[in-house]
């Protein structure tokens, strides 16, 4: 038993004897004596009380460090009297009230964990007009997940035609920028469609075999390298 083991600490840093604790708190020097030997199973709180006093210490010290929760300061031991006059219907009232406060308490921390945000394009890079990198279709995303070094927005992918390596419905972390290097991904404006392929010296690759190349032509214009993807949640919360 914890408690016991932390009541006898006391009695030794006071080097006090069991007749010396009797008579200082008035309880039988048998009962003392069982006490401190573990007999007593189930003693009562006052003579507890009066025995830890007797020994320069409280009640609380002997579980705080066990369990916090028995630790209460003025203000919660107040609230605690309060509550116990209250009648059926006012307890409930407070439970409820506490329920509610507890689930805004982890909202407010689950928001705080979800502290990354880019712009999310919601517009899929398969296909469109070539004029989706504006405010009328920009939102901010919140991400679970902080976003590689030099994400600039985040894109979601429509079809299939980057697998196995990018799925529909995947989203990517996408580096705005004007060229990328031959065998990296980039999102790529082509006759007046959008795509996420591969940059080669022959054209725009699919990893999907069952796609046609999208020849090389001075029509394509590349909007940006694709620099990852998405591996936790995204949310939208609200629209620029």
């Amino acid at each position: 038993m914890f408690w016991l083991k932390k009541l006898r600490e006391f009695k030794s840093e006071n080097n006090l004897t069991y007749k010396q604790i009797a008579d200082n708190t008035g309880i039988a020097l048998t009962t003392v004596e069982k006490l401190f030997s573990g007999r007593t199973k189930d003693p009562k709180l006052n003579m507890i009380t009066k025995i830890v006093n007797s020994l320069g210490h409280t009640p609380a010290e002997l579980v705080s460090e066990y369990n916090p929760v028995f630790f209460l300061s003025d203000s919660e031991k107040e609230l605690v009297s309060k509550t116990r006059k209250l009648d059926t219907e006012g307890k409930k009232r407070i439970d409820d009230t506490l329920k509610s406060e507890l689930e805004r308490i982890d909202a407010q921390l689950y928001m705080a964990q979800r502290r990354y945000s880019r712009i999310y394009y919601d517009f899929p890079v398969s296909a469109g007009t070539g004029e989706f990198l504006d405010n009328r279709t920009a939102v901010i995303a919140e991400l679970s997940e902080e976003p590689p070094k030099g994400t600039d927005y985040i894109l979601r992918i429509a079809g299939d035609s980057m697998k196995p390596i990018y799925h529909s419905g995947d989203y990517v972390y996408v580096n705005s920028c004007e060229t990328v290097d031959y065998g990296q991904v980039g999102i790529f404006v082509s006759q007046g469609s959008v795509y996420m392929k591969e940059y080669t010296p022959a054209g725009l690759k699919s990893f999907n075999s069952e796609y046609k190349l999208i020849k090389g032509s001075s029509d394509i214009r590349c909007l940006g390298k694709v620099i990852g993807k998405l591996s936790g949640e995204i949310e939208i919360p609200h629209t620029l």
